[in-house]
């Protein structure tokens, strides 16, 4: 009988501390050890449940060779291989020794991470662990900032690591396991034995010409009982610590947001647009974080965390817009803008959990937001100039307070109930100031000097209340049901004021011309429905059934405009099939909903942009919408392969959309409710292949799309495909050599309809190099050149982006002294080509200078 994942360590005889090879076999049994020949070595064999093998192998050529392993009557307890296995590999746990994958070059986690066979680590730190997201970070199985992976990714110092475990399905309750379904992957890191009970960390200091400065403290403390962290960023060197999906992940992450009502809308207020800036002149970031996790005993947790970010962002931009619709003249339009922002997340957590029966906590999270901002925009056509000056300030306070309660009564019943209270509240003042009248025909401007000053004031607030209990019913070890009821309860109010100041400082308001919005919306949802569960072989199924019962009504000016029920029923199958530990087959089906945001129904205008006005519909319902994904993935250690593959395909046929009227460059956009079809399908595949110290990687992706849209009151149909391919290939050498990392992909966009077809190629290799010399120096350096083709036109444009730094460092001290250049080729824009339904942009984003820093650091 073949035994799969046995662990198969290989250590020189007569150097122990020469680097150890390792293998774990397939489910065949099957496995290979590279060993250099004419060296003894002994070969050690582990397997739970099995009694120890010890060999000593010599070879002078490639041979085969069979082992026999006997089962042990040894209690668990008394097996102690742990230490010895550079992968382990048990269920949903993937346990790496890092010591067998480091190379010496190591600063970060990111950069242990990266060498992980079936790991990968994006530029941002995001990471993938066998094609799945890792959404949940822990050190030492306690929450690192709440979970948040890149925080940890990019900060927690390398030598600091002893151990990741991989952990797939991941249950945070642990008597759910098995009964909660997880689709989230986390990663836990174990630190080595000197660290368990230490501080550590480092700060990196850096100075450049320009002024430019950097003070980059990490500084963890870690004991059995209590955990601090700090990190902080403190630079104008164009460095962000916080990005656009670290504020994801601080609600919930991408998954969790899916059935929230308005979850999405996040993407679209003003902390987000701040966060999405990654192209910019200049950058100044002052960045704090804080968290402290204490052991209160008696299975009592306390975590908290206070995140404070400070920025000042300059931009600027020129794009060349070229209109689809109509006799529209084409548009040269340029921008610079200069924003500053303060924001703060701030959370607590009582936890109780005495890991048998009762998981219960409570949290308070205080979200605020404060920026002012400045820009100013020209657009030139050949028959008008119009030049915008805008001034906004806009403020948020985010209140919410969650429950949860988890407890198992019985091996057949376990509840899980689950609240939440918030309140938000934001608000945001627009001062335009323009050369000329806009929408002329629809904005009752007055004469008044050589400029025209619209003031525009929005304001939301935001009530809601969750409750949802779930029971967890086992009738049996193969049938399960699981009974389900809630409600949601939202009370928004909206309310917007567009009026002309005039230079006497008197006003003209635009009410009358159907400006201003004073709304109040409300949505209750309440649901009930139940999943049933069972397991046939390796195959697990699991139907189940929502009914939802929705009233929501609408009052404009306290005036009554709507007052709906509804009824909706959404079913959804989740499909597992098993091969093994390695090879899953996944599919998922789900009949969603969702309702729009509050701005959505408000149906009076409001001005967006200097040629943009917006008007909502007080008459919207739930969207409707068909969801299906399949996911393959299978990693075999012993080829070294890792394969993983997904198939999607979403179908809308009920949904929110914009009806747009063009004139000229002006749009008038208006939210209705449609039964226009939409279909996205999207395939997505990666291939990754370790010979030796050599690892090659292929992968891709395809999305296609069909959907209309009504413009100036016509269906047009739209087609909308997109193709990209990468090929990779890096080298994990541990001296002597360096090490490379090669990628080359492109991107392939194109959208159609009727009258018009817009392709774009996107053509992107990067290099990067990291090399360890004369023990003590490194040099890393990386490039990446970047071509766009508007094939339609004819078009291209070329950028160039390069980076490199070199460190000096002895392994016994303490200070590294290093030099590095960003933009290391002085570009001064990058161009960025765009299409969408109206227009063609071929927009050129400045970026800033080449910044050359010394850089000092300082490991504790």
């Amino acid at each position: 009988m073949a035994l799969p994942y046995t662990n198969l360590i290989a250590t020189p005889i007569e150097n122990p501390d020469a680097q150890i090879t390792f293998s774990i076999s397939d489910e065949l049994g099957r496995y290979k050890l590279e060993l250099k020949k004419a060296i003894p070595y002994k070969i050690e064999i582990t397997h739970m449940g099995f009694s120890k093998i010890t060999d000593t192998l010599q070879i002078e050529e490639s041979t085969t060779k069979n082992y026999t392993l006997l089962e042990s009557n040894e209690s668990l307890e008394a097996v102690l291989v742990k230490a010895e296995m550079a992968v382990i590999v048990k269920e949903d746990t993937i346990t790496y020794r890092t010591d067998q994958f480091k190379t010496g070059d190591e600063r970060k986690l990111r950069d242990i991470l990266k060498k992980l066979p079936g790991v990968e680590v994006d530029r941002e730190g995001n990471v993938t662990v066998n094609g799945k997201q890792v959404t949940k970070l822990m050190i030492e199985g306690k929450e690192f900032f709440f979970g948040d992976p890149k925080l940890g990714v990019n900060n927690i110092p390398a030598d600091a690591v002893d151990e990741v475990e991989a952990l797939d399905n991941y249950s945070e309750v642990a008597f759910l396991k098995g009964l909660k379904d997880s689709d989230k992957m986390a990663l836990n890191i174990k630190l080595k034995e000197g660290k368990k009970k230490f501080a550590f960390g480092d700060i990196e200091t850096g100075a450049g010409h320009e002024d430019r400065y950097l003070v980059n403290p990490t500084l963890f403390y870690y004991s059995p009982k209590t955990s601090v962290n700090f990190i902080g960023d403190f630079n104008n060197a164009g460095q962000k610590s916080f990005s656009m999906s670290d504020y994801i992940n601080f609600e919930g992450g991408y998954a969790d947001m899916i059935d929230r009502p308005n979850a999405f809308s996040i993407y679209r207020d003003d902390f987000a647009q701040f966060l999405n800036q990654q192209d910019f002149v200049f950058n100044q970031n002052d960045f704090g974080a804080g968290s402290l996790s204490q052991d209160l005993g008696r299975n009592w947790q306390l975590d908290a965390y206070s995140i404070i970010n400070r920025g000042i962002v300059e931009t600027q931009n020129s794009s060349d817009i070229t209109y689809q619709t109509g006799m529209a003249e084409d548009e040269l339009r340029t921008q610079e803008s200069e924003q500053e922002m303060l924001f703060s997340i701030n959370k607590a957590k009582l936890r109780y959990d005495n890991i048998k029966d009762l998981d219960m906590f409570i949290d308070l999270l205080v979200k605020t937001s404060d920026a002012d901002s400045q820009s100013t925009l020209n657009s030139l056509t050949a028959s008008r100039e119009n030049f915008v000056v805008t001034n906004q300030s806009p403020r948020k306070l985010d209140v919410s307070k969650t429950m949860s309660i988890n407890k198992q009564f019985s091996y057949k019943h376990t509840t899980s109930i689950n609240t939440k209270l918030q309140y938000v509240e934001s608000e945001n003042t627009q001062d335009w100031l323009f050369n000329q009248p806009v929408f002329s025909n629809l904005i009752p401007f007055q004469p008044d000097g050589d400029s025209f000053n619209l003031l525009q004031n929005n304001r939301s607030i935001t009530r809601a209340a969750q409750i949802d209990v779930k029971h967890y019913w086992v009738l049996h070890n193969f049938h399960h049901i699981y009974p389900v009821v809630g409600t949601d309860y939202f009370s928004q109010y909206y309310g917007s004021n567009d009026a002309q100041i005039l230079e006497d400082g008197s006003v003209n308001p635009f009410q009358e011309a159907g400006f201003n919005n004073d709304l109040d919306f409300r949505l209750l949802d309440a649901y009930a429905g139940f999943q049933y569960k069972t397991k046939i072989g390796d195959l697990t199924i699991r139907p189940g059934v929502i009914a939802h019962s929705f009233h929501w009504s609408t009052a404009q000016f306290d005036e009554t405009q709507v007052n709906q029920q509804k009824f909706a029923f959404l079913p959804e199958l989740m499909m597992k099939y098993e091969f093994n530990s390695s090879k899953k087959l996944n599919f998922d089906y789900n009949l969603r909903t969702q309702f729009g945001n509050v701005q959505q129904f408000a149906n009076r205008l409001r001005l967006m942009n200097f040629n943009s006005l917006y008007r909502g519909n007080e008459e919207l319902k739930n969207q409707l919408y068909h969801q299906y994904r399949l996911r393959y993935s299978n990693f075999n250690m012993f080829k070294g392969l890792f394969l993983n593959a997904s198939v999607n395909y979403n179908r809308r046929f009920q949904s929110i959309r914009n009806q747009t009227e063009i004139e000229g460059i002006d749009q008038v956009n208006t939210s209705i409710y449609t039964d226009l079809p939409e279909n996205s399908y999207s395939f997505n595949s990666s291939v990754s292949k370790l010979i030796r110290k050599l690892r090659f990687g292929i992968s891709g992706g395809v999305t296609l799309s069909d959907y209309s849209r009504i413009i100036n009151e016509e269906i047009i149909d739209y087609n909308s495909n997109s193709y990209n391919y990468a090929f990779t290939f890096s080298t994990r050498f541990k001296e002597k050599w360096p090490n490379v990392e090669l990628r080359f992909q492109q991107f392939y966009n194109d959208l159609s309809s009727v009258a018009i077809d817009n392709q774009f190629i996107q053509t992107s290799p990067n290099i990067n190099v990291s090399y360890r010399f004369f023990e003590d120096f490194l040099f890393k350096a990386d490039y990446q050149y970047n071509h766009y083709k508007n094939r339609t036109q004819n078009q291209s444009n070329v950028f160039e982006i390069g980076s490199a730094s070199l460190l000096y460092g002895k392994e016994d001290s303490p200070w590294e002294i290093g030099i590095e250049a960003t933009n290391l080729f002085d570009v001064r824009f990058k161009n960025n080509n765009s299409v969408n339904q109206f227009l063609v942009n071929d927009q050129r984003i400045f970026i800033q200078p080449r910044i050359i820093m010394l850089k000092l650091n300082y490991r504790l």
